[in-house]
């Protein structure tokens, strides 16, 4: 190197310190480190020590290049990996997925080990548990663990654990002993969901024909409580006559003790098809049911228990047009996950009862339901299967043990 490049190196040396005692006199404060990382103090010792085992050190001009005019230095700048896990926000709750996104929103519930998240940016999406990294919520939640207890406070999911904050008080507890996780909030409208189909056909020409069913759920869950309500309604008119007009109406109300068994204070139903002799038909009972198998792509329930059976028929050969009855009823859901879209979905309910009341009668359904917007708009494909083993006769004709319907159409979910 030259002489004259030396001593030009030199001169840049000078004017840079005297650059930098000019600025540092120009405030009597010290430097100051400000933290934007959003990490508490355990997760930042935490981080250091795994920088510290990948024998990563801090070079001096990554420092100083760090500190603003203020003379503050900003940690989050002394890394170029994206390292820290952001803090809730402004009401809002964060989640990181195992590919490592993460995304804001907001934690609306958590079943049978799906998570429904309301993403800022995406919408409603609903999210396996085991996809599920972290979450972070900004406002308290309320968890329900198995045998334990319901704790309403912030949650910090990590690793398979969920850590409840509540004041002062600190819960942690294995993923698998969560049973729900709902809104701390006092908002009636968080705690529903429901789904309704329509299904249309109408025929003209040489065959003249109407087809109208509707089907509806509508479902209020708390972390121990669960009200469901399902309604199925069935009209067609063939060349000016009414061959079908039924009418189904189910009312069930659960208490839960543990993850799998709940206790049904409350079962009811109401029925009506004057094409198999019934007018109305009330059934009223109680039960305890059972999860059989939930692991978010299969779930299975069973239930059953002591019940009341009030039947009035259209005609009766008897002096009296009603028959009341002690029944037994047992009751079934299964549900297959194929994946994100399509879901096969089995009901099934039997009563047993005396004679007169029909002795045996089910009620089956088998539906296949493919999503078209995700948890919002479907498209569903349904067999019924209605039966009675006695049905009453009307005069001299008997009516047909068994109902069969299929119906095709599509609905909204919320």
């Amino acid at each position: 190197m030259s002489f004259t490049a030396k001593f030009s190196l030199a001169i840049l040396l000078v004017s840079s310190l005297l650059q930098a005692q000019e600025s540092t006199s120009q405030t009597n404060e010290p430097i100051t480190v400000k933290d934007n990382s959003g990490l508490s103090k355990e997760e930042i010792t935490q981080r250091a020590k795994e920088i510290d085992k990948e024998k990563k050190r801090l070079k001096i001009k990554d420092v100083v290049e760090s500190i603003d005019e203020n003379g503050t230095v900003d940690i989050t700048k002394l890394t170029k990996e994206r390292v820290f896990s952001p803090e809730p926000k402004e009401g809002y709750d964060w989640i990181k997925t195992k590919y490592g996104d993460w995304l804001i929103g907001r934690i609306r519930s958590l079943y049978e080990k799906e998570l429904e998240f309301d993403s800022k940016e995406f919408g409603i999406y609903t999210f396996k548990l085991k996809d599920i990294v972290e979450m972070k919520s900004y406002a308290p939640l309320q968890v329900n663990i198995d045998n334990v207890a319901i704790f309403k406070g912030v949650i910090r999911y990590k690793n398979g654990e969920i850590t409840i904050i509540s004041g002062d008080h600190t819960y942690k507890f294995h993923k698998n002993m969560i049973i729900s996780i709902t809104s701390g909030e006092e908002s009636e409208w968080r705690r529903w969901a429901g789904d309704f189909s329509l299904n249309v056909n109408f025929r003209k020409g040489n065959n003249e024909q109407e087809d109208i069913a509707l089907k509806g759920d509508l479902e209020r869950r708390t972390p121990k409580r669960r009200f469901a309500m399902e309604y199925l309604g069935r009209y067609t008119k063939a060349a000016g006559i009414t061959t079908a007009n039924d009418s189904r109406f189910n009312i069930k109300y659960d208490i839960f003790y543990t993850k799998k068994i709940y206790f049904t204070p409350i079962i009811a139903e109401y029925y009506a098809n004057e094409f198999q002799n019934i007018k109305h038909q009330y059934t009223v009972g109680l039960g305890v049911g059972y999860t059989v198998f939930d692991d978010g792509k299969i779930t299975w329930e069973v239930a059953a228990g002591p019940g009341y059976l009030h039947t009035r028929y259209v005609q009766s050969e008897k002096e009296k047009a009603y028959e009341d009855s002690i029944s037994f009823e047992a009751y079934t859901k299964y549900e297959y996950k194929f994946n994100k879209h399509n879901t096969l979905k089995t009901n099934y309910q039997l009563t047993l009862t005396q004679k007169d009341s029909g002795l045996y009668k089910h009620h089956a359904e088998i539906t296949l339901e493919n999503d078209i917007v995700k948890d919002r708009i479907f498209i569903n494909t349904s067999f019924i299967w209605d039966y009675i083993h006695k049905p009453q006769p009307t005069g001299e004709k008997i009516p047909f043990k068994s109902d069969y319907q299929l119906l095709v159409g599509g609905g909204l979910r919320f």
